[in-house]
């Protein structure tokens, strides 16, 4: 049986400003809008988590402090603790109930 390669390829016209190298305006097709939107999905603790663990940490306006002040309080339990700090996304949800 032959591998058969998928290429997915997703289109983008760009209106670039060349004085100040600024994008004025996208246009995409509708697969580069979903993945697009579909960043927000992810909870913002997961966000600040991972780019706190970088070589130079991004910090992300105040939710730096509000993540580590969540991270020094004292809990009733772990979980609510891991809830706040390690949230899941809804899709992680759905694959671990329905297995």
């Amino acid at each position: 049986m032959a591998d058969k390669t998928v290429k997915n390829i997703m289109n983008l016209k760009a209106m670039v400003d060349k004085g100040s190298n600024k994008i004025i305006f996208v246009e995409s097709d509708k697969d580069f809008i979903d993945v697009l939107l579909s960043f927000l999905t992810i909870p913002m603790g997961t966000i600040v988590r991972r780019a706190s663990k970088h070589s130079v940490p991004l910090a992300i306006g105040c939710m730096n402090y509000l993540y580590t002040s969540i991270d020094v309080q004292d809990f009733q339990t772990k979980a609510c603790r891991e809830m706040l700090l390690c949230p899941t996304m809804g899709l992680n949800l759905i694959a671990k109930t329905s297995n």
